[in-house]
């Protein structure tokens, strides 16, 4: 057998991808179904790296009839990624005919791979006259597996972006509630796509054949699997459900009484200053005006030109450069002061106060006249 650090590290990555696989389905803090289809997908690549480090230790040469076990599960992969989003997002998602479908392909495929092993197992002679329309049908699976993941992919990221967008409308702090640890991830699976593909490309057109070809994505899918049990445990809210309910299409129409709300909703904002909340939300501020928080939405849009997270956190900068100025706060911390104008993170705080002062909390303090 062939046995070196390469294989090594994706036996490795197989095993721990199939111990979190477990987890993440028998853990009770975990058990939603979102994370059903993170396991799967999870399990599908560990197997995959599985049946493939198998070849390449040279296992198949010794048994034959590993070559035909159903252990790639290439077009199940992508599909089970695409719920493990969609889940996430909305966990009350109702799966249409046409998503139900995507399974199709892999059940197929399975069907497929296990007829050609009973094949194996019974008749070997005609197997071996029909083994190039067997090689045919695996290239064509592999293509099909190809498209149908750059396709998932992109509708996940669609899905993801467009919550990213709907999360600014809904919360004035979204640390804890962004998704962009999946959008990295999801750059990292695109990134494995093209090492999949174009080596895959190339071999299918110059007829040369190379492990080494592969060793980057194998690798990078046990990389991944690592990032992942990682993120397991370190960031547990990774894996919680959609935290706000994606708006219907239908928003309610503007009023004639718009203006007058909006007055409102300043008056608000500068009497009872709902902003120094570090967990005021669209909905909470939509209770305070009385009006529904599609409605309160629609405003801001309109007559500030801004999403609701934006809205909130140039009052909250307002506050803090007041705060600043103020001798009697003198003693207090920068971390303090964004604390005290409703911020809930520093990061978040030098942030929004570069964008909205032009300079960083630190800088501006310098140039107060009392700093002089």
């Amino acid at each position: 057998m062939n046995l070196n650090l390469f294989n090594l590290l994706i036996l490795v990555g197989c095993a721990q991808g199939f111990f979190l696989s477990i987890l993440l389905v028998r853990s009770t803090n975990f058990r939603r179904k979102s994370n059903g289809y993170l396991a799967l997908t999870i399990f599908s690549f560990s197997l995959n790296n599985f049946y493939y480090f198998l070849f390449d230790i040279g296992l198949v040469q010794i048994y034959p009839v590993i070559f035909f076990l159903p252990l790639s599960w290439t077009l199940l992969i992508p599909v089970a990624f695409y719920f493990f989003i969609t889940y996430l997002i909305k966990p009350e998602h109702q799966p249409s005919l046409t998503e139900k479908l995507l399974f199709f392909p892999f059940l197929i495929d399975v069907l497929f791979k296990t007829s050609t092993l009973f094949a194996f197992l019974l008749n070997r002679k005609w197997l071996a006259e029909h083994i190039s329309i067997y090689n045919q049908l695996n290239h064509s699976i592999e293509i099909l597996s190809m498209i149908l993941a750059i396709t998932l992919l992109g509708h996940g990221m669609q899905r993801v972006f467009h919550y990213q967008r709907n999360l600014k409308n809904n919360f004035s702090a979204i640390d804890n509630r962004t998704l962009g640890w999946l959008r990295n991830l999801m750059y990292a699976l695109l990134a494995l796509w093209f090492l999949w593909s174009l080596p895959y490309v190339y071999e299918l057109v110059t007829n040369q054949f190379s492990q080494w070809h592969h060793y980057p994505l194998w690798i990078g899918m046990s990389i991944v699997i690592y990032w992942i049990g990682y993120s397991a445990y370190t960031r547990r809210e990774v894996f919680e459900p959609a935290l706000f309910q994606t708006p219907e299409k239908t928003e309610p129409v503007l009023s004639e009484k718009t203006d007058d709300h909006y007055q409102n909703l300043l008056t608000v904002m500068k009497t009872k200053k709902p902003y120094l909340n570090p967990e005021l939300s669209l909905e909470l501020l939509a209770a305070d005006v009385e009006l529904s928080a599609g409605y309160v939405s629609q405003i801001i849009n309109k007559k500030e030109k801004s999403n609701f997270y934006d809205f909130i956190n140039r009052y909250r900068v307002e506050e803090a450069k007041e705060l600043l100025a103020n001798a009697q706060f003198n003693h207090y911390s920068l971390l303090a002061i964004g604390q005290e104008a409703g911020f809930n993170s520093k990061t978040t705080f030098n942030t929004a106060f570069k964008r909205y002062a032009g300079v960083t909390p630190s800088q501006f303090k310098k140039e107060l006249p009392s700093a002089a």
